[in-house]
Formats: C-alpha cells, sequence, structure tokens
C-alpha cells in the first residue's frame, strides 16, 4: 500500500511539474497577450475607499467657491497693501488641503492608506469596464480586446507616487501569471506615459526573457523636463506658451478658437496681455519660496514617482533644494537608486533588450501645448510630456515655429531623410533615430477606441521582426491627424485654410503687432 502511495504521489508531482511547460506551448490563437503599462494617474487615488468618509486624493477635488472665497480677499488684500504674502497666507492653507492628503513620508512611502483600481486579471473579468472605455490607454484595452480577445489582455495600474522599482515587482508577477493563464510563452508591452519608466524598472530588475516586443507609447522613459523644472521652482508664465496654450485647449466648435486667437493677438498688440502675464508672474515669483517650502517639499517632493520623472542636469539640483535635510534619508537613497541605475542607464537597458530579442519602438506626438507655468511650456509637446523627451532626443523647433531656414539634418542616419514635412522635427538626433514614429496633432497616449492610431500600434506589435520607420510606406516616420488619430494621414507641410476668416484675422493682428513694435 506505501509503494502505491508513493508512486501515486510522485506521480502527482511529475503532473504538476511538467503543466508549465505544455500550457506554454497550449494556445495556437497567433496573438501574443498584451499587458497595457499605465500611466500616471489611470484611475483616482482613493482614502478610506468604501468608509463613509471616503475621499478622492488625486487628482484632488477642487470646489472652486472654496478656492473663490480664499482667493478673491487674499487679492485685495496683497492689493491693497503690495505684499503678495497676504494672498499666499489664504491660499498655501487652501493648497496645502488639497494635496496634502496624497502626500508621501520623508521614506517616500504612503502617508495614509490610499487606494487605485488594479485589475489583477485579463479584461475578459471586467465587461462593464471594458464597455465604456473608449480613450487613452483604456481606448487602447478595448481596441485590444476585439483585435485579440479579452482573455490575452490585461492591464497594469499602479499607484504612481511610489517607487517604480517596488512596482516593477508587481509587472513581474503580472507577466508571469499571464503567461500561465493564456499558455504562452512571452507577452508584448506597451509602456503608456509614466508607464516607461515602470517598465524600464522591470527590464533593468527582471531581464528580458518574457517580453516579445515592447512598444514606449507618450512614454516618459525618457524623464519631463517639466517635472525637473518643477522640483527646482523654475515656475513662471511665458507670454508665447501662454498664447499658443489657448489656442490649441479651446474646443474648434463654431470656430471659437479662432475667435480665441483674434482676441488674444488684439490683447497682445495693446500690451495688455503682457501687463497680464507680469501680474502674474510677479505673484509667482513672490511666493515661489514658500510654495516650495510649505507645500511642495512634503507632498509632490515625498513622492518616488514624481523623482522617476526628473531627468540628468535637474536631478541633483532639486535633490540638493528640497531633500538636503537627513530626515530624507531613506527616499534619496530609493531615488537614487532608481535614477541612477535605471533612468541613466536607460539607452543601455534598452540596447540589452534589443540585444535579447524583443522588438523595441517608440511614439511621440507634438503640436499640443503644456499648461504655460514652467519655461518648457515653450516646447512641442503632447499636452503632458515634452517631444524632445518621449522621442529620446529628437531636435523640435518650439511651438508655433519651424526649424530655421536652411537647417539641414543633424545626424547622417545612413544617408536617409529624417525631417519632417511640416520642417518641425529633425528626428536624426533621437537616442533611436530609426525605431520612433511621430504624430502631429494626437493627444498622449492618444488611442482612441476603434482609431487608425491603434491599428498603427497593433501593426507595431505584431512585427515578428525588429520594425523600422522604412520597414512600411504605409507607415513612415512622421504622421498627422485632423480628428485626434481616428485616422492618419502622412504629414504634409502645413497649409493656410483657404476662406478661414478668423485665421486670416489672427495673422493681420499679428503683422500689425510686429509693425507697432517696430514703429515704437
Amino acid at each position: 500500500m506505501k509503494k502505491w502511495l508513493s508512486i501515486l504521489i510522485a506521480a502527482v508531482i511529475f503532473a504538476l511539474s511538467v503543466t508549465p511547460a505544455f500550457a506554454a506551448q497550449g494556445c495556437a490563437c497567433g496573438h501574443t497577450p498584451l499587458v497595457v503599462v499605465g500611466g500616471m494617474n489611470g484611475f483616482p487615488l482613493i482614502r478610506g475607499e468604501g468608509t463613509p468618509d471616503e475621499l478622492q486624493v488625486w487628482p484632488p477635488v477642487i470646489n472652486y467657491a472654496e478656492v473663490a472665497r480664499a482667493a478673491i480677499p487674499g487679492l485685495f488684500a496683497a492689493y491693497v497693501t503690495g505684499d503678495w504674502n497676504k494672498f499666499g497666507d489664504r491660499l498655501v492653507p487652501l493648497a496645502n488641503k488639497l494635496l496634502e492628503p496624497s502626500a508621501c513620508d520623508a521614506n517616500g512611502d504612503s502617508k495614509y492608506e490610499l487606494t487605485t483600481r488594479t485589475f489583477p486579471l485579463s479584461m475578459a473579468n471586467y465587461p462593464e469596464y471594458m464597455s465604456t472605455a473608449l480613450i487613452s490607454e483604456e481606448g487602447l484595452l478595448h481596441s485590444a480586446c476585439d483585435r485579440l480577445g479579452a482573455d490575452h489582455v490585461y492591464y497594469f495600474n499602479y499607484d504612481w507616487r511610489l517607487d517604480p522599482l517596488e512596482h516593477a515587482e508587481a509587472l513581474n508577477a503580472m507577466i508571469k501569471r499571464v503567461k500561465a493563464e493564456t499558455g504562452h510563452s512571452k507577452v508584448d508591452l506597451t509602456a503608456c506615459s509614466l508607464g516607461g519608466s515602470l517598465t524600464l524598472a522591470y527590464f533593468a530588475k527582471f531581464g528580458y526573457g518574457d517580453v516579445e516586443s515592447c512598444l514606449f507609447l507618450s512614454s516618459a522613459f525618457s524623464g519631463s523636463l517639466t517635472a525637473g523644472e518643477l522640483l527646482n521652482g523654475s515656475i513662471g508664465i511665458d507670454k508665447t506658451a501662454l498664447k499658443h496654450y489657448l489656442r490649441l485647449n479651446v474646443n474648434s466648435d463654431q470656430n471659437l478658437d479662432r475667435v480665441l486667437d483674434v482676441l488674444v493677438e488684439t490683447l497682445d498688440m495693446t500690451g495688455a496681455l503682457q501687463d497680464i502675464v507680469d501680474f502674474f508672474n510677479g505673484m509667482l515669483s513672490a511666493l515661489k519660496d514658500r510654495a516650495i517650502d510649505e507645500v511642495m517639499l512634503d507632498t509632490l517632493g515625498t513622492m518616488p514617482g514624481m523623482w522617476s520623472l526628473v531627468r540628468e542636469g535637474a536631478y541633483e539640483q532639486a535633490k540638493s533644494a528640497l531633500l538636503s535635510d537627513p530626515k530624507y534619508a531613506a527616499l534619496v537613497e530609493r531615488i537614487d537608486d532608481f535614477h541612477y541605475n535605471v533612468r541613466e542607464k536607460r539607452r543601455e537597458i534598452i540596447e540589452n533588450a534589443m540585444l535579447s530579442g524583443i522588438n523595441v519602438m517608440f511614439t511621440s506626438n507634438y503640436e499640443d501645448a503644456l499648461i504655460p507655468a514652467c519655461p518648457a511650456a515653450a516646447q512641442q509637446s503632447d499636452g503632458l510630456i515634452e517631444t524632445v523627451c518621449t522621442s529620446a532626443g529628437a531636435t523640435v523647433a518650439k511651438l508655433g515655429e519651424t526649424l530655421p531656414a536652411g537647417y539641414v539634418q543633424a545626424n547622417a542616419c545612413c544617408g536617409r531623410n529624417h525631417i519632417s514635412p511640416d520642417r518641425v522635427v529633425d528626428a536624426s538626433t533621437c537616442m533611436f533615430p530609426e525605431q520612433v514614429w511621430f504624430f502631429r496633432g494626437v493627444a498622449h497616449v492618444g488611442t482612441l477606441y476603434g482609431s487608425q492610431f491603434c491599428d498603427f500600434v497593433f501593426w507595431l506589435l505584431e512585427q515578428e521582426e525588429q520594425p523600422t520607420v522604412w520597414t512600411d510606406a504605409a507607415h513612415p516616420q512622421f504622421m498627422a491627424a485632423g480628428d485626434k488619430g481616428m485616422t492618419l494621414h502622412p504629414t504634409t507641410a502645413a497649409d493656410l485654410k483657404s476662406g478661414d476668416v478668423f485665421y486670416y484675422l489672427s495673422v493681420i493682428m499679428r503683422v500689425l503687432g510686429q509693425i507697432k513694435g517696430i514703429l515704437a
């Protein structure tokens, strides 16, 4: 009896040990499962979820009536006394009230127990979510479910504030689970926005054996200029950046954007716009130190996820300014680990991924404006991350401009042309110029459900060999959209819209403003 029992136990152990091997070959669907690595704030961060005190802490819920009650008397007091600190006395407590619930402690751990929605199983288990997922990475997930089958699509969402090297462990666990559940030996990754930093951390920590293709989609794998400027206190409104922000972020229905363009140009010609900008810059200059010391330091300044966005050249300066107190020693050790072993080694990490056989691609969008609060707002962007960052080094004209007349491509790149037809982008200076595609007029992670931009993403991921911008003439390096990416076409030289009265009026106002400046 004991002999038969021993044989039975041995048989069970053997069956369990070989099951994964059979499972790895168990799916012949022809589709590699997809893991979408989300970006910052895929879902809100909640404190006290399910309790009477439940509170959405990020993004903070702004009570505009409360803001007005604080701001208006503060502005009046500042005007009467000539002291902006009177305004700060009212605004700083309000800012802390909004941001403090999302703060981390001095070690970089969450100060409070916060939750966000996660999706540990395939998207086949969340039909109620998929039915309404239409924009951004959710639109990509929905499109992927239609194309691959919802049981082959997974979504890695996380608390963006925390350490990407720790999140990498959870991503690794998900990838292992995906392989086991789908019967595939590898997965495809799309690293969206801040997910680019997390994906680099995953590769650095766990290697490349489980991944077939990786697309960095509007990704922060190369950091963000704005993040470094914000943590360094480089805050200020640039008039030109403000004009572009207003122009690009007002709905074009009924030509309201053109009307606003004319109004803004009129204000600029009369000097009123500069007066408005100077007024607010005076306020920001007077209150900047208080904003850093009393608000930013123990909120954004304690979040490892925020520090993971800071690029070389800005990192040590910001760290010295904000985290010199010994109480932040554990946080500094944590963020140094990411910055020096992941951020600064991104080229090496990606090159090793390609050497291991992973197809690696990048998408970078432009012709959108950042909130005009930092110097980087004058840069081309996708609305959240600068184009120079999502492309890892493209030479890009400032918003509203083109590359100088007579500009010559900076790098030879095997003699091929890498300058966009609209003369806004020179891709030859990118870290990987043959593997980055640019999209004009597509928003940050602009994967609308059912869009041609989504189709392009799947075309990239489905290539058996490493695709380049020369692989297929139907997918050139520079593409554009007039409808946010639902349809795409090869980028062409920008043409004036004939008959657009408001456009021509705005041009006339600009010319008149220039003439006035010359005469003055």
